[in-house]
């Protein structure tokens, strides 16, 4: 097998002006695509971040909801069995009924104030305030 050089050793490394430009105008190509990939991505990623968001906003809804719930019939319950042992109806039932709603409503609160602590501390407060008139555009 011969090796044919034809000259073209001490070019061996180096583009023609041809192959340059090509090579240039790819790389451009590259980046014009890089860049909108990147675009994109950043886009969904702040897209996902509001709807996990909204999914643990629910999640703590239905759970407030639940424990509310959840409190009014344990006291009520507590308050019916007591009047029967002791046959005081309907007084204990009422007076649980009333310490279970408290119960509740008062871990609706806290659930709350430790919903309302995390969001905070996830957005850096800047929920709810108005943009400066430059940036609202």
């Amino acid at each position: 097998m011969a090796n044919s050089n034809d000259g073209q050793d001490r070019h061996r490394g180096q583009l023609s002006p041809e192959d340059k430009a090509l090579f240039e105008r790819r790389i451009s190509d590259l980046g014009k695509k890089l860049g909108k990939a990147r675009t994109e991505r950043a886009a969904n990623k702040r897209g996902h971040e509001g709807s996990a968001t909204r999914g643990q906003g629910m999640a703590q809804g239905l759970k407030m909801g639940s424990e509310l719930v959840g409190a009014v019939l344990v006291g009520a319950a507590i308050g019916y069995g007591l009047d029967m042992l002791l046959g005081t109806k309907p007084w204990l039932s009422l007076l649980f009924f009333l310490l279970g709603f408290a119960a509740g409503v008062l871990n609706v609160v806290r659930g709350y104030n430790r919903l309302q602590t995390d969001i905070t501390r996830e957005t850096g407060g800047n929920i709810g305030k108005d943009l400066p008139d430059g940036d609202d555009d």
